[in-house]
C-alpha cells in the first residue's frame, strides 16, 4: 500500500544521511519515478526533503528536522530482521517488506553492515522442501480474511477420515511442528476450533463480515497433551540407511548391534503415520519392539507384497 511505504520511506530517510532514488525503488521493489512522486507527496506534507546532486548524491530529510529516535539496541534490531525474515519467507506481502524496510531504517549507517551480517547468521525459512501453490494462495486468503473481518467456508476431513462443510471465523494463523493451522470461530460446532490447512479443501471468502468475539489464544495452544501419543520403538538397520535414520533422529540414538547391523531407539507418534517412518526404509530396516508395531509393519509389507503380485501376474497373462 502506498501509505505503508511513504512511511517506510520517512523512517529510512530519518535514518540516513542521503539515500538515492535507485537504492529507494529496489528496496521498495517499484521505479524510480514512483519513489520521486512519493517523495513529491512527502515534502507536500511538511516534511522537508534536499535533494543533493552529484556522484554521492541523493535524497535526505533536512538535518535540522531529524530526531533521535533510536529506541533498539544492535541486538534488539538483529533479533526484528531474523524474525521478520522467517515470516516472510512464509508469508508474501507488501506490507512485511515495509515492515523490514523500517526496520532496517533504523539501523544507523555506521552500524548497517555488521547488523545485516549478523542478522544473515540465523535463517527461518518455514517454506516447504516442495513448492506448494496451494498453500500459498490458502495462506494470502486467510489473511485477507482476518484483516477484512470476513467468514471463510471450505471442507474439512478430520484425521478419522470424517468429511464435514465448515464456516469459520479466521482469528489465528498458527504454524506449530510441520504444518500452518487455521484457529477460528466454527459456525457449525458454535466454538473456537484449530483446523490443519493440509486437512482444507475448497477454500472460500464469503461475504459474511463478522464481529469479532473474545478470542483466547492459550485456549487453543496445541499442548503435547493435544498431540498424539508416543511409543518407544526399538530397530535394527543396515549400512545403507544409516545416513538416513541419523538424518532424522541423530547419531546418539544408533549403536552397533556387532554383526554390521545397527540397533536404535526411537520414539515415535504412535499411530500409522509415525511407523511409516520405519516403512519408508523397507528390506533395510526391521522394527524388534513392540510387537503390535512389528505386527502393524509386516502386515503392510504382505499387503504390498500382494499388491505388486497381483499386477505382475495379470501384465503375464496371455
Amino acid at each position: 500500500m502506498k501509505m505503508d511505504r511513504l512511511i517506510s520511506i520517512i523512517m529510512l530517510l530519518l535514518e540516513r544521511k542521503t539515500v538515492s532514488g535507485a537504492e529507494l525503488a529496489k528496496a521498495f521493489g517499484v521505479s524510480t519515478r514512483t519513489i520521486y512522486r512519493d517523495l513529491d507527496t512527502i515534502g507536500q506534507a511538511g516534511i522537508p526533503i534536499v535533494t543533493r546532486m552529484g556522484r554521492d548524491g541523493g535524497v535526505s530529510i533536512m538535518e535540522q528536522y531529524k530526531v533521535d529516535k533510536r529506541l533498539f539496541t544492535t541486538s534488539d534490531i538483529t533479533s526484528l530482521l531474523i524474525g521478520l525474515g522467517g515470516v516472510r519467507s512464509a508469508l508474501s506481502g507488501d506490507e512485511i517488506s515495509h515492515t523490514l524496510a523500517k526496520v532496517r531504517g533504523m539501523i544507523p549507517e555506521e552500524q548497517l553492515s555488521e547488523i545485516e551480517f549478523q542478522s544473515n547468521q540465523i535463517a527461518i525459512d518455514l517454506t516447504p522442501w516442495t513448492k506448494d501453490v496451494r498453500l500459498a494462495g490458502y495462506l494470502t486468503l486467510i489473511k485477507t480474511a482476518m484483516t477484512d473481518r470476513r467468514t471463510l467456508r471450505f471442507d474439512y476431513t478430520n484425521a478419522q477420515g470424517g468429511a464435514t462443510s465448515r464456516e469459520v471465523e479466521p482469528y489465528r494463523l498458527l504454524h506449530k511442528g510441520e504444518g500452518w493451522y487455521l484457529q477460528g470461530y466454527c459456525l457449525l460446532r458454535r466454538e473456537f476450533r484449530t483446523f490443519r490447512i493440509y486437512r482444507i479443501a475448497n477454500l472460500g471468502l464469503t461475504d459474511t463480515v463478522f464481529t469479532p468475539r473474545e478470542f483466547d489464544p492459550a485456549a487453543l495452544e496445541m499442548s503435547e497433551a493435544a498431540s498424539p501419543p508416543m511409543v518407544e520403538v526399538t530397530f535394527r538397520f543396515d549400512e545403507a540407511v544409516k545416513p538416513d535414520v541419523v538424518g532424522f533422529y541423530g547419531d546418539g540414538v544408533v549403536e552397533s548391534s556387532g554383526d554390521g547391523m545397527y540397533l536404535a531407539k526411537v520414539m515415535l507418534f504412535d499411530n500409522p503415520r509415525g511407523y511409516h517412518s520405519l516403512l519408508h526404509m523397507g528390506e533395510h530396516c526391521e522394527c524388534l519392539a513392540p510387537e503390535y508395531v512389528r505386527a502393524y509393519i509386516a502386515e503392510r509389507a504382505r499387503m504390498m507384497a500382494a499388491l505388486y503380485e497381483s499386477q505382475s501376474d495379470s501384465s503375464n497373462s496371455p
